[in-house]
């Protein structure tokens, strides 16, 4: 299966057809965390809420990752069976299965376990860990390199170079008061891979921050839908980048050269509104 599918479908699979509030990706942009508790790379679940900790056993062909708290160390015990991981070279998806550590209560676990043939081959790994935490899906990217005498792995979250800017689409829209641009992250689309969109709002000039925004992505007919209604998260303003919204990933599959993002903006007072916007596709 690949990657474009398995996305895919684990955002169906996990939304059901439906946005929950608190979706998110990893939020810390271009920041990297040292190596983990069990010596692993990390990276975040939520902007921290969770950590998650990848390892890998060469000689066993086997991954495992640990759910960690807000502080790095501590084991964070989560509801699930499997979480889900995407090893980008060689492509490999696999489940993996919760293995709970001693003392966790029934039912909860922080640390999952998988093997695959392919996991002994490379000896540095980037990809991405998904899962569903009481309702709300988190996406996290990570990359492994060797760092010191020990070979620690540093993960990174997405960086907002060229590669990643932000390009807007289109005149802005206006809706109950608000000045609307849509638009995403990265200068190229490309079939297979994710694209990030994004939506600035404001009044008066100043930034909006207590709107819901949600984005899927529709065939060019207008009516198939790729992938389903994803939530997104308020990003405020950095040095960077003028504040908002985006981290509800979408991807595009294989072979499409156009589609449409379709945005559901919902006011904290006045009417939802959806505005499409067309993204070429390479």
């Amino acid at each position: 299966m690949k990657r474009s599918v398995f996305r895919a479908l684990m955002i169906a699979t996990c939304l059901m057809g439906y946005a929950f509030p608190g979706s998110a990706r990893a939020e810390e942009k271009g920041h990297g965390h040292g190596a983990g508790p069990h010596d692993g790379t990390l990276t975040d679940w939520g902007g921290g809420a969770y950590h998650v900790e990848f390892t890998v056993d060469h000689g066993k062909k086997e991954a495992t990752v640990y759910i960690i708290g807000s502080d790095e160390k501590s084991p964070s015990p989560i509801k699930a069976q499997t979480i889900q991981l995407f090893i980008d070279d060689p492509e490999t998806e696999l489940d993996l299965v919760a293995k709970p550590l001693p003392g966790e209560a029934a039912g909860l676990s922080s640390r999952f376990v998988g093997s695959h043939a392919t996991i002994g081959i490379v000896k540095e790994f980037s990809g991405t860990i998904s899962g569903v935490v009481e309702g709300t899906p988190y996406t996290g990217d990570f990359k492994e390199e060797p760092h010191g005498a020990h070979g620690h792995g540093h993960a990174h979250g997405h960086s907002h170079g060229d590669d990643d800017a932000l390009v807007w689409r289109g005149e802005p829209r206006q809706h109950a008061g608000l000045e609307i641009k849509l638009g995403h992250h990265g200068k190229k689309l490309h079939g297979g891979k994710e694209v990030e969109p994004a939506v600035s709002i404001t009044r008066g000039g100043q930034p909006v921050s207590d709107a819901k925004v949600f984005n899927a992505l529709v065939a060019k007919d207008g009516t198939t839908v790729l992938v389903r209604e994803v939530a997104t998260t308020y990003e405020p303003t950095t040095d960077e980048e003028p504040a908002h919204y985006a981290q509800g990933g979408l991807i595009i599959p294989k072979g499409t050269t156009e589609a449409i993002v379709r945005f559901r903006i919902v006011p904290a007072a006045g009417d939802a509104t959806t505005f499409d916007m067309v993204i070429p596709v390479e």
